[in-house]
């Protein structure tokens, strides 16, 4: 008897096994098809005997489940009385020969790469072999019994179900884009405050600037007003994008000052880039709920248009935050180091990793509490919910957190 702890280890041992006997069984609550354990399995199709897989949440992977569709011997468990939660791995070619792995790793490839798991190691050299045997067939042939087959048109409508769970599933895991990066979002300060918490902090910053503020994003909202960006004036294109800075008492370089772009400067004066600009801002809609989708068709009109590259994050995000500031926030030099260590970021966003922009700092925002406030009655308070996302700026770049 052996005890495994490493997730690697549990994976190779499973994948010796699979290779040493000819009888596959095991019950699992969940398998994924991406892992080293299920490459080698689809090459032994023929000797599977009998395995059970749950989809309780949707967190069994499609392309699992597409390769054994109307399979006898691949079943899964459809509508078990609380959850099917299994865990059991045997391997053997008869009742005096066999091995099993007993623990907590699931047929997935997070259990065989990174996941904490322990799983028990036993064989039939070790003691009550034939009693334990028994029971672990007994069990696994029971589970068998209750499972069903999957068919093609089962397979469609849980991918369609699949597709819309694993968003959720990602936001449970505080996962927020392809890299492991990153705080779990209770230890985020910025995240976990209430939103009269969120205010204060906001209407207090070190550099008095809120009133200020909120007046110059009054005045971008009332720019895009009823017109396409192309058709506002150079002069206040300027503005919004960060070239200009003074406007009577307002400073139009606070939520960044864009000057360093030479490209993004002189692409505000010249028709051609603007256009490009000015279509794509309008997959950005004034009002209502902006998802992923949106942001990225903006990408795809924009930054293909322009030579693969378009201008970068921090001025995209400027003119973003300017058009919405409900959902935008302006990421730049001046407030990336505050935000970065807030949120737990060590890979810093570059120049053009425009989709890490929405997955690690947008979702991330879009899921603090005082984002998700009503809106508050009193009038001035509205002000801010209704810039709550770019107003941020004044606390990473004062430093006030």
């Amino acid at each position: 008897m052996n005890i495994l702890i490493n997730p690697i280890e549990i994976e190779d041992t499973i994948c010796s096994l699979i290779k040493s006997y000819e009888n596959i069984s095991f019950a699992t609550a969940w398998a994924s098809g991406n892992s080293k354990a299920f490459q080698l399995l689809l090459k032994n199709t023929k000797k599977i005997n009998k395995i059970i897989v749950g989809i309780h949440f949707y967190q069994t992977n499609p392309n699992f489940i597409k390769e054994f569709l109307n399979s006898e011997k691949v079943k899964f468990i459809t509508n078990p009385t609380g959850i099917f939660h299994p865990k059991i791995y045997l391997f053997s070619n008869n009742d005096n020969n066999w091995e099993c792995l007993i623990g907590s790793a699931n047929f997935t490839k997070s259990a065989f790469e990174k996941n904490s798991e322990v799983m028990i190691h036993f064989s039939s050299d070790d003691t009550n072999s034939k009693e334990v045997y028994e029971k672990i067939t007994t069990e696994i042939n029971e589970f068998h019994r209750q499972a069903v087959m999957f068919t093609s048109e089962d397979l469609y409508a849980y991918q369609i179900i699949w597709d819309k769970k694993a968003k959720k599933i990602l936001d449970l895991q505080d996962k927020f884009g392809k890299k492991e990066d990153g705080k779990p979002i209770y230890k985020s300060k910025i995240i976990t405050l209430n939103w009269d918490n969120y205010l204060n902090l906001v209407k207090n910053d070190k550099i008095h600037s809120y009133n200020m503020r909120l007046e110059l994003l009054a005045k971008a909202k009332n720019y895009f007003k009823n017109t396409k960006f192309k058709d506002i004036s150079i002069d206040n294109r300027l503005k919004i994008a960060g070239i200009t800075r003074w406007d009577n008492a307002l400073d139009w370089h606070c939520f960044g000052k864009m000057t360093h772009s030479v490209y993004f400067a002189n692409g505000i004066k010249i028709e051609e880039r603007i256009n490009s600009l000015s279509d794509a801002l309008e997959y950005i809609p004034t009002k209502g709920t902006i998802l992923k989708e949106d942001y990225i068709q903006f990408l795809d009109s924009f930054v293909d248009k322009n030579r693969g590259w378009g201008y970068g994050v921090s001025t995209v995000s400027r003119i973003l935050a300017m058009k919405r500031p409900d959902v935008f926030f302006c990421l730049t030099t001046g407030n990336g180091e505050l935000l970065y260590k807030n949120f737990g970021i060590q890979n810093k966003i570059n120049t053009h990793d425009y989709e890490r922009y929405w997955d690690e700092i947008i979702q991330r925002i879009h899921k603090a509490e005082w984002f998700n406030s009503p809106k508050p009655k009193n009038k001035e308070d509205k002000k801010l919910w209704e810039n709550r996302v770019a107003m941020l700026d004044a606390v990473f770049y004062d430093g006030g957190l």
